[in-house]
């Protein structure tokens, strides 16, 4: 009985210590919202989410979708795309590389498709990214 009780209080112990290191995060984050509530602004990064939505109504549901990226891969800014793209369109699988459908970011690389002669486009969206798709098997 003794050792349970113990037991019980080391691991209190633990949780508390993580809880009390969350604090300072919890508390910045708790500031930036607050500041966008009060500025009546969206939370960062929405504004993607929305953009990329877009796309959808282009794109089968059951199908993965190819991903062509000029940036250098490895970098922030391809794996921050990356992600976005694949949170706003899921349940579709984004996949680097070519596919029936085709995302170019930025749409000036899309001679760079393999086989680019194959691809027509579907959909520019200003200078960030453009909907390709293959137009022959």
């Amino acid at each position: 009985m003794r050792g349970a009780w113990l037991g019980t209080l080391v691991a209190a112990a633990i949780l508390l210590h993580s809880a009390c290191a969350a604090v300072p995060r919890l508390s910045a984050n708790w500031r930036l919202w607050s500041r966008l509530q009060q500025a009546q602004r969206p939370a960062p990064d929405v504004t993607w989410d929305r953009y990329y939505a877009d796309l959808i109504p282009y794109l089968p549901a059951d199908r993965s979708v190819g991903l062509v990226q000029g940036a250098r891969a490895g970098s922030p800014a391809q794996e921050r795309e990356y992600y976005f793209l694949q949170y706003a369109l899921a349940p579709r699988l984004i996949e680097p590389g070519a596919a029936e459908f085709v995302i170019v970011s930025p749409p000036s690389i899309a001679a760079t498709l393999p086989d680019a002669s194959a691809y027509v486009p579907v959909r520019t969206f200003d200078t960030d990214f453009a909907l390709m798709r293959r137009a022959r098997p």
